[in-house]
């Protein structure tokens, strides 16, 4: 049997304590309507619905709206609500689904497991989704996490309202959805594709990203790469603010083409502004570049040295 739940309502219930009996854990049921008032029952059940998703926007995926499941137990004295069997809710702004769900009021904690999924929609026709094994949701400070299972990778998804496309790989995610700050551990790789379809990886053990401010930072084997570069480093900072990287650690290994030809250079220190594409290396360089102009000279057609 399916279960289809107003919240509100559900607030009502738990403050008449008199009018009913729950069980430490009891499946809850109630005795059905007066059908002479069964208009005016569903008449108000309507307009509670069309003002709760009316004003869902405005409050955690988890309140506000309507949740369903096959199964919806309350444990009355722990202010807990557990749902089991295709849980799913969806108000126009938040999408979610799981196997397993459990919100803790006193906590403000909602805790989903198996196959889950959410999604959240912006106004400017930007979205987010999760796709996770277990994922928890501190609804009154906005932090979340979200975990694989053992061999397998938590996927966030970024669409911006410009067409640019963000997939993120990793083990767990850490994440403050109201800072927009992101902590991905664990074989992580993103992927960004612009409206235009270039794509260009970023790859680590742990990539920490600043939506609001357009900062990354990149630490344990951290490669950044695109068609035609490729940085690797043991860390890589990105500001995108002022558009510069910065790769130090076990000698950032620069490389990659050019119009004129191709490079390969290591230093200890390796900053780059992304906007003009100018390299600037320090600290024992080392490496070659291969171009026409450099091919083609004088210089290059003998070499008097002594061994």
């Amino acid at each position: 049997m399916k279960y289809i739940r107003v919240w509100p309502v559900l607030f009502l219930l738990l403050g008449l304590g008199g009018c009913f009996s729950i069980k430490e854990r009891e499946t809850l049921s109630l005795p059905a309507p007066d059908i002479s008032k069964a208009h005016n029952i569903a008449g108000q059940k309507l307009q509670n619905f069309q003002e709760k998703k009316e004003n869902a926007a405005q409050l955690p995926a988890v309140l506000g709206g309507v949740i369903s499941s096959e199964r919806w137990v309350i444990y009355k004295d722990k202010e807990q609500e557990e749902f089991e069997g295709d849980v799913s809710y969806d108000n126009g702004t938040y999408l979610f689904r799981a196997q397993y769900a459990l919100s803790d009021r006193k906590k403000n904690l909602f805790t989903a497991k198996k196959q889950v999924y959410a999604r959240k929609n912006e106004t400017d026709k930007s979205y987010y989704e999760l796709y996770a094994d277990k994922a928890t949701y501190q609804y009154s400070t906005a932090d979340g996490t979200a975990t694989a299972n053992k061999g397998k990778r938590i996927k966030l998804i970024y669409h911006d309202a410009k067409g640019a496309l963000v997939t993120a790989l990793a083990q767990k995610a850490d994440f403050n959805v109201k800072q927009k700050i992101y902590h991905l551990t664990g074989n992580v790789l993103v992927t960004h594709q612009d409206p235009l379809g270039k794509v260009s990886t970023l790859k680590a053990d742990k990539i920490s990203a600043d939506q609001a401010n357009n900062r990354a930072f990149l630490e344990g084997n951290a490669v950044v790469e695109n068609a035609d570069y490729r940085l690797q480093s043991q860390t890589i900072e990105y500001d995108g603010t002022q558009q510069m990287a910065y790769a130090y650690g076990n000698r950032p290994l620069a490389s990659g083409k050019t119009p004129d030809g191709t490079f390969a250079i290591i230093a200890d220190k390796v900053s780059a502004q992304t906007d003009t594409r100018k390299i600037k290396l320090s600290g024992q360089v080392q490496g070659w570049v291969v171009s026409e102009q450099i091919n083609n000279s004088k210089a290059n057609e003998s070499l008097n040295t002594n061994f």
